[in-house]
């Protein structure tokens, strides 16, 4: 039966039939995740199928009989998941596959028709005819993550892993609980794709558990050792109703509109996808646990509270904001109602950055403006750890700088409103939840001057912030030595113990859009002259030097210092030293043109290259 996402607001029963069609052709993993103790995720890139059609017929051809052969449904995902409780039946192979905007394209879809974000806020798009940034608003699947640089302080593409840096236009997903069946088809695939598309990179990953006194079972952590996984949006009243206390059911509860839009290539009101997000984050283990040793040392607490108001919870899950040690049972039944001065549980915690639990609401406020409007930012993580799990119990020195981390995977509806929105405005915005809030009130919280960055998660680079926020993100400040007490000012660089690696923005399209590619009209219209257009991103080409590339932008050369501070991090220390594929944002001029001319030209005439 049809499903109309506009009128369905809550959890669905999944055994009803009305779902079923739907569900078959919906691929798994989106409204829950596989539970699969390894996964391998392959990179594709695509031939140059526009002058080749002889090799864009074998992709398609390649893609459709992939997916009718290997691709898990939502359906059969959730009959495995019973046959697994009921009769301990492994559900064997996972197989999953998206495509990037360029994958669209190479396949003879041009990104005016591939699928764009739900925009269920109708946020605005920059007007660089009136020098209007407005929300910032963008197609950002259509942009790639790549040219989000700007928007995301994410580190340069050049210091990306190799394999990132190149295009890359679909990702195969399979996953396995036997190492072997995994092993296996993924010898297979690979040699079905030697004639149809070069393998970028490879990425692999494994669950990862400890044990805990507070649960029966091994819980899957993260590098840094903390329960991973907690707190996920549920579209299944099943789910619902697992779940204990009402607090968590209203938080938790979520409609599918929250990650599916209708596949714009497949049947009406049956056919749906889902947005995909792949960041490779690499965590410096050493330097967080030794950064929660020197917390604790300031603060006169011991190194685990220290790295449970980073977290937000105990390594075990515990909430901290309803108890101050480890050890509790009940981990997603709360709120920050009883904490709104930020004495039990850190602003800056990651938990209550990423996942506020409608503490950001306020009608007039200088976030939210709704309850609806925040639950609309959230995401289905689904993402897994690569590495092996250090050993937490011996010499801080021998923890790994890096080489272990995640592989960070989420499902929505909209990349820009769901992922970015809370990387940009609550993870890096130095600013989020305090002082802005208070302010809101005309209160004054005299314990959070600042709340500074995300201490997990949050991102910062010299020099750089945000176009909307404009202000330069640093590490937090205040912390808590006693609960319930004032906060204390330290000077502890708790931040940026994770890095970017790579990745990419993806879409997950219905089942049977891939499995009908072979009849799916082509189209390869003329590419557009690229022109460096105020508010977007431009990548720089032959013969390119800033000046000429203010000159198109603002009509004035002397404006090239403007590009050149928004792009410093990307560009490096000489304005000159423009390399040919280099994205550079191009800022929207705010001001008269005097103002312009006096803040970036007269004031920086002693680093005049041109």
């Amino acid at each position: 039966m049809p499903l109309d996402l506009n009128s369905n607001f809550e959890p669905i029963d999944h055994t009803q039939q009305e779902y079923q069609d739907v569900l078959q052709d919906l691929q798994g993993n989106i409204l829950k995740p596989h539970g699969r103790n390894n996964s391998v995720q392959i990179f594709l890139t695509f031939p140059n199928t526009r002058e080749n059609p002889d090799k864009l017929a074998a992709l398609r051809q390649w893609i459709a009989q992939f997916a009718a052969q290997n691709i898990t449904s939502a359906k059969k995902q959730l009959d495995d998941a019973v046959a697994w409780r009921e009769k301990k039946i492994d559900g064997g192979l996972f197989v999953h596959f998206s495509l990037s905007s360029s994958g669209y394209e190479k396949l003879g879809f041009p990104d005016s028709i591939q699928p764009k974000g739900a925009n269920l806020q109708k946020r605005t798009k920059p007007n660089p005819t009136e020098n209007q940034l407005n929300n910032d608003y963008a197609d950002v699947f259509q942009n790639g993550m790549k040219t989000r640089q700007y928007a995301l302080i994410d580190p340069s593409v050049s210091a990306w892993e190799p394999g990132f840096q190149a295009e890359i236009d679909a990702l195969v997903i399979i996953a396995a609980n036997n190492p072997t069946e995994l092993s296996n088809k993924e010898s297979e695939i690979l040699q079905n794709l030697k004639d149809i598309a070069t393998i970028a990179t490879i990425e692999r990953a494994n669950t990862v558990r400890r044990e805990f006194q507070n649960s029966p079972e091994k819980s899957v952590v993260e590098h840094f050792g903390f329960t991973d996984g907690i707190g996920q949006p549920l579209f299944f009243k099943q789910d619902v109703d697992l779940e204990e206390g009402d607090t968590a059911k209203k938080l938790f509860s979520a409609p599918l509109n929250l990650v599916l839009i209708p596949d714009p290539f497949g049947t009406q009101n049956v056919s749906f996808g889902s947005f995909l997000v792949f960041r490779k984050l690499e965590q410096n283990v050493q330097g967080f646990k030794k950064a929660e040793v020197a917390l604790g040392q300031a603060l006169g607490i011991s190194p685990k509270l220290a790295g449970a108001m980073a977290v937000g919870r105990f390594e075990d899950g515990t909430p901290l904001v309803i108890k101050s040690s480890d050890g509790g049972t009940n981990l997603n039944n709360f709120s920050y109602s009883s904490d709104p001065a930020g004495l039990k549980c850190p602003f800056q915690s990651h938990l209550r950055t990423t996942n506020p639990r409608n503490e950001s609401v306020r009608k007039g406020g200088p976030f939210a403006q709704s309850k609806d409007q925040e639950l609309g930012h959230r995401i289905a993580r689904r993402g897994m750890t690569y590495g092996l799990l250090s050993n937490f119990s011996g010499n801080l020195d021998n923890l790994p700088k890096g080489g272990v981390g995640l592989l960070f995977m989420c499902y929505q509806s909209d990349i820009w409103e769901q992922f970015e929105f809370i990387q940009r405005f609550w993870s890096n915005n130095p600013r989020f939840l305090e002082p802005d809030m208070s302010k809101s009130r005309n209160v004054e919280n005299k314990n959070y001057d600042k709340t500074g960055l995300d201490a997990v998660s949050g991102q910062s680079l010299p020099g750089q912030s945000d176009p909307l926020i404009k202000e330069e993100p640093k590490p937090p400040q205040n912390w808590l030595k006693e609960r319930d007490q004032p906060t204390k000012k330290v000077d502890v660089n708790f931040a940026n113990f994770v890095t970017l690696k790579g990745g990419e923005y993806f879409f997950s399209p219905s089942i049977s859009f891939l499995k009908n590619l072979p009849n799916q009209p082509r189209n390869f219209p003329t590419p557009p002259i690229q022109q460096p257009i105020p508010s977007r991103t431009y990548v720089v080409g032959q013969g390119d030097d800033l000046s000429k590339i203010a000159q198109r932008a603002y009509g004035n050369e002397s404006f090239f210092r403007v590009i050149y501070d928004a792009n410093k991090n990307v560009i490096g220390p000489n304005p000159n030293s423009l390399i040919v594929g280099q994205i550079l944002y191009i800022p929207i001029l705010e001001g008269t043109l005097h103002q312009y001319l006096v803040k970036h030209i007269l004031c920086n005439r002693a680093t005049i290259y041109f």
